[in-house]
Formats: C-alpha cells, structure tokens, sequence
C-alpha cells in the first residue's frame, strides 16, 4: 500500500485500494484497468487531453526501444544506485522506458505523467511502480515524502519538487546539452543555436543547493526513415519546425546525429 499519495482535491492522505483509492473526506478514484490512477481533476488540465498525444508516445517508445538513449540511460541509472532512495519519483515519466531502469535503484517508485495516452501505456510495465496522470505542477504526494526526484526532459516546478522531497533528498534533472539533435535541427530551421541554460536553474536555489553535473554525449547513426521519423515525432521540433522543412525530413532514409546530455545533481535544502 501506497501511504504517500495524497488526494489532489483536498490533500488529505489516499489509501489505495484493489480497485480505488479513497481519503477520508470520500473522495474516490478509480484505478483503472491497465492499473494507474488518474490523479489530474479537470480544474488542472490545460486541455481536454493535455500532454503528448498517442501518435508521440508511439513513436518515442518505438525509438526509445531501438536502445539509441540507452547510455544515457544507464548514466542515469548509474548516479542514481549510490543514493539507494527508499521512495524514488519519476515526473514526467512519459511511457515508462526510463522508469522502469531507474526503478531497480529504490525501494518504491512513483511515477507520472499528465498524458494519459503515455501513463497507458507506462503502467503495463511493471505492476510494481505507482503509475499516475498528474502534473508537475500539483504532484500529489505528501510533504518530504520521497528520497529522490528524476525529471527527463520535463516541465518542473521546483517548489512542488523541494514541496515533496526530504531535507537533503536528490533532485536529478536531465536536459538538452549545447549540440542535442544539432543535425536534425539543422536541417529543420534556418538558424540554430546552442542549447541555453533553462530559467529554473535560478528558481531551484531557494530550495536546492547545486552538487554536480554530468554530460552524456555520443553519435547516433539513425538506420532507416522510419527511425528518423520516429524521432522527430517525439520531439516538441515536429510542431515547431515549418511543415516544409519537416516533409523534407520525413523523407531522408537516414540520419547522423549528435546527442548531447547534461544531468544536473541538486540536493534539498534543510
């Protein structure tokens, strides 16, 4: 049983049932039968179906099991095994190919997503991590709850991250490196720049202390057109790039692409 999840409409403690999940004001939750729990009232979503569609989660699962992030995925992993957290959180878990790595390294794992179409799909992984649709921005989890935080390429808000992590807990984020996809990018916009420094990294000193920071970079060799799509779709570059420079390279039967990881360690304030 689950006693860390709290209900996202009154934050009183949930228990999780066979079937539901209940807080003692009677609010319920169903689980639903691939086994999460949607966790995202509708006074949170953004849109009637926020989060990436069932075409981007297909495709990213599709090139995630091709094992052309595995590295960095193993990197990951890696940094992860020494902290030996008893609650691990994956936010922004997208269709679970990380999480279930990152899981071997905790005692518990809890895992979401505010797309429903990915947790789905995450949820038929491994029956032993908690798989819920919730946001970031509202993660409902009780106060100094867990051990460890993992955000992969994914919105943070960081008073809600240092909200449900212990005084000294870790906070990985992973984000794109200055040449992340610089080929693929390359061939989808007239100019292209470096990879910046996101704006929460000044946000996340009010709650955090900087403790190290590791890269992950290697060259992918994309094998067929199918691959290559698979990866642009995945990314926010299929929406943004103009729909003739993304017909151009939907059609390429290949491509040779550097990818370019940053993995940044923070610590819990006191």
């Amino acid at each position: 049983m689950n006693r860390t999840l709290r209900c996202p409409l009154c934050h009183d403690a949930l228990t999780l049932g066979a079937s539901a999940a209940h807080c003692p004001r009677g609010h319920s939750f169903d689980r639903a039968r691939e086994g999460y729990f949607n966790l995202l009232p509708v006074q949170h979503k953004n849109s009637l179906d926020p989060g990436d569609d069932a075409d981007m989660v297909a495709a990213r699962r599709a090139f995630l099991e091709a094992g052309f992030y595995s590295r960095f995925r193993d990197t990951l992993a890696g940094l992860l095994a020494p902290l030996q957290p008893a609650h691990l959180i994956d936010s922004g878990c997208g269709e679970g190919w990380y999480t279930t790595a990152l899981a071997t390294t905790a005692q518990a794992t809890t895992a979401f997503d505010i797309s429903k179409n990915a947790i789905k799909r995450a949820a038929k992984r491994d029956a032993a991590i908690t798989w819920l649709v919730a946001s970031s921005n509202a993660i409902p989890l009780e106060e100094a709850s867990a051990d460890a935080l993992v955000a992969i390429f994914s919105p943070l808000d960081t008073a809600e991250a240092a909200r449900v992590l212990k005084p000294g807990a870790a906070l990985l984020i992973a984000a794109p490196g200055e040449k992340h996809l610089w080929e693929l990018r390359e061939a989808l916009y007239d100019e292209v720049r470096p990879h910046q420094a996101e704006k929460w990294q000044e946000e996340l000193q009010r709650h955090f202390n900087f403790h190290s920071e590791a890269r992950v970079q290697f060259t992918m060799n994309l094998p067929g057109n199918a691959t290559v799509q698979q990866l642009l779709k995945m990314t926010p570059h299929y929406w943004r790039a103009s729909r003739e420079k993304r017909t151009q390279v939907e059609q390429l039967s290949s491509l040779v692409m550097q990818a370019d990881f940053r993995i940044l360690q923070f610590r819990r304030k006191a």
